[in-house]
């Protein structure tokens, strides 16, 4: 867990942690909130589908960029202890994300048409709006099983949906900086070293071959320990 801690963790936090902790989940839940909605309005309302989404990205720019770089704050809540997460987990989680939107969205000229924008917007705004308001709920102690359920069963179609929209992304930008050589660093220089950003955008779009599979491997046990199998959890309805 990112930003919730566990129960025996939350009767160590004093007032002021926990409440500045109710205070960034709802504030997360209801920026992403604004993130999901004006990305649903523009799929309900677009007109065309050829690959490009114009203009998506000038309406949630500002919001995209404020709440997903917020995300950074949960590392330093597991650096300073106001949560149980381990640092290095919280931040490989939270890294790809602000990479995307900072160096891909940002960073890289004519990308954010694309429409694997329009497809991470409403797959991490859905994730989001509920992850958040779980955390929020979980810090009280009262979390409602259909908000329990959408946490621990939504993630079948929204990882493959977000992973779907980031490479997108990135197979969009690759033209862009190979042809510019953008933020890539040549021999000689005073440095003495080289690298190459096209060639690290690569490798990391290989790297979600292993890891894609491993995250949602370990998403589905998790939803058997929690709320069980959809055999276990249809014998409970019964």
């Amino acid at each position: 867990m990112s930003t919730a801690s566990t129960a025996s963790k939350r009767k160590e936090q004093s007032p002021l942690a926990k409440g500045y902790l109710l205070l960034y989940n709802a504030v997360l839940t209801v920026g992403w909130a604004v993130v999901l909605l004006k990305a649903s309005l523009y799929a309900y309302h677009g007109e065309r589908w050829d690959g490009r989404v114009p203009g998506l990205y000038d309406d949630i720019r500002l919001y995209l960029l404020v709440f997903q770089t917020a995300a950074l704050l949960e590392v330093v809540h597991s650096a300073v202890g106001l949560v149980s997460s381990g640092v290095m987990t919280t931040l490989m989680q939270v890294y790809s994300r602000v990479f995307i939107v900072w160096f891909i969205l940002e960073g890289v000229s004519g990308v954010s048409e694309n429409v694997g924008l329009l497809l991470v917007c409403l797959a991490w705004g859905i994730t989001e709006v509920i992850r958040y308001s779980y955390y929020f709920c979980a810090l009280l102690n009262r979390i409602p099983y259909a908000l329990q359920w959408c946490r621990y069963t939504f993630f079948y179609a929204l990882y493959p949906l977000g992973v779907l929209g980031e490479m997108l992304l990135y197979f969009a930008s690759l033209p862009v900086i190979r042809a510019r050589q953008q933020w890539s660093l040549a021999m000689p220089n005073a440095a003495n070293i080289s690298f190459n950003f096209y060639y690290f955008l690569v490798v990391t779009m290989l790297l979600y071959i292993p890891l894609f599979p491993q995250l949602y491997g370990h998403m589905i046990s998790l939803r058997k320990k929690i709320i069980g199998g959809a055999i276990s959890s249809e014998k409970k309805r019964n």
